[in-house]
């Protein structure tokens, strides 16, 4: 029993560690998988000790649907290199400008989710990157606010007092916090991570906000507390969190990312700034420094 929890948790970690707000994953079904990808190269095809990359996407579908039409709120890409026990973190802005396949001219990457599910998005983050994509963990913001609840809250600095209302959103959005260090709980943790509008660099600072709710995470899930919380995580990781991993990758992953140390894993955006295009407002990448960024990341050769 002590095992299965170790490489739960560890599992639980790896996909916490890369969604700005948290990403989950439960072992249940040990043949099958929770989706599959035509796009995605399975860990079958590779050797144990060979990288793989992991494509995490964070959607907004209220109701719980994982399926397209819902544009990525999140984009991440984790890459664990168990030969050299090393892992990195690349984070893409949502209106990062890039060339979806089958679609005219320019779009934002946020939006290849919506028009072709996770295949569509692990294809559009090739094409973007250059490095091949293995798998992908999809997980709804729902996830996040039951989870935190059941970790007894996160704590953060928020770094700003944060007011904004839409009403147009479906459900309304609400967010009213007070600038200052504090435990969020699920709801509270929602407004923080959604909070857009108030940051000097548009995107780029609410991807810091992420990253430090990441941080902070980690250190809570792999508190004794909640370990002992395990059990109230399975039935909301199985309702909202998608992937194409079977549970021996899972485990396998897990037992390869121990030896990574969390304070040792690199952190990185796509590099670019916000610019309107065409009365757009997109995240145009610096195509030369996202090639020497991604070579240095993925340990590319010349």
């Amino acid at each position: 029993m002590k095992h299965f929890f170790r490489v739960f948790i560890l599992s639980f970690v790896i996909f916490t560690m890369v969604f700005g707000t948290a990403l989950y994953l439960i072992v249940k079904d040990e043949e099958t998988s929770i989706g599959y990808s035509e796009g995605s190269e399975g860990i079958d095809k590779r050797q144990r000790n060979e990288r793989v990359n992991i494509l995490l996407l964070g959607i907004d579908s209220m109701d719980g649907s994982k399926e397209r039409g819902v544009r990525t709120d999140t984009i991440m890409v984790l890459s664990l290199d168990p030969k050299e026990n090393q892992a990195s973190i690349l984070s893409i802005p949502r209106d990062t400008r890039v060339r979806i396949r089958g679609r005219k001219g320019y779009d934002k990457v946020n939006h290849a989710h919506a028009y072709g599910g996770a295949d569509l998005a692990i294809s559009t983050v090739k094409d973007l990157l250059g490095i091949s994509i293995h798998h992908y963990v999809r997980v709804d913001y729902q996830a996040l606010f039951k989870t935190v609840d059941d970790v007894g809250g996160v704590e953060v600095d928020v770094p700003m007092n944060m007011k904004y209302t839409d009403t147009s959103a479906s459900p309304p959005l609400y967010i009213d916090l007070k600038k200052g260090r504090q435990v969020l709980d699920g709801n509270k943790a929602m407004q923080f991570l959604r909070y857009r509008k108030g940051y000097p660099d548009q995107d780029l600072g609410r991807i810091r906000a992420q990253q430090q709710f990441m941080d902070a995470l980690i250190k809570k899930v792999l508190s004794p507390a909640s370990i002992l919380r395990i059990p109230s995580y399975v039935e909301t990781l199985h309702k909202y969190v998608d992937t194409d991993l079977k549970r021996t990758e899972m485990v396998s992953l897990a037992l390869q990312a121990s030896k990574i140390n969390p304070n040792e894993i690199q952190k990185a955006t796509i590099p670019g700034q916000p610019m309107m295009i065409s009365g757009v407002s997109y995240y145009k990448v610096n195509d030369d420094e996202l090639n020497k960024l991604v070579k240095e990341l993925y340990n590319l050769g010349e």
